[in-house]
């Protein structure tokens, strides 16, 4: 049972074979759980065997310290599920910096780019050999 109500809010999708994940406002630990849980069974239902990630940030409000450090524990699975690069796009530098734990452990698990714009990102997955157009 949740201490608290989660805060929080995400939204997946598929770009071909890039993960696109969008976070919204401030995340405690129930938002992260819930994330979690979603993100593995959406991931294990429609992943291709090898894929990008994309985290939208820009309408990010940053997290608790208890949620910002399972995430970083949790990224490890990222790569143990298939993902081969990751892209982050932050609304500021100050953003970025505020998750400054979480890209450190996403860059131990594989290549990972900052980028200002979702194009950039999807144009950098190309790298990859990913298929970046949306399925039908």
């Amino acid at each position: 049972m949740p201490r608290y109500p989660a805060h929080g809010k995400y939204q997946f999708s598929w770009l071909g074979d890039v993960l696109y994940l969008e976070f919204f406002g401030a995340w405690n630990i129930e938002a992260f759980a819930a994330f979690k849980r979603d993100l593995k069974r959406f991931v294990e239902k429609s992943s291709p065997p090898r894929w990008g990630r994309i985290a939208d940030l820009r309408q990010w409000e940053g997290a608790t310290p208890e949620a910002t450090l399972a995430y970083a524990e949790f990224t490890v699975w990222y790569k143990t599920a298939g993902a081969v690069a990751h892209a982050q796009i932050y609304p500021s530098t100050l953003m970025q910096n505020v998750a400054d734990k979480i890209n450190r452990s996403i860059a131990q698990i594989g290549p990972v780019r900052q980028c200002a714009s979702l194009e950039e990102a999807l144009t950098w997955m190309k790298e990859f050999e990913l298929e970046t157009e949306e399925k039908k």
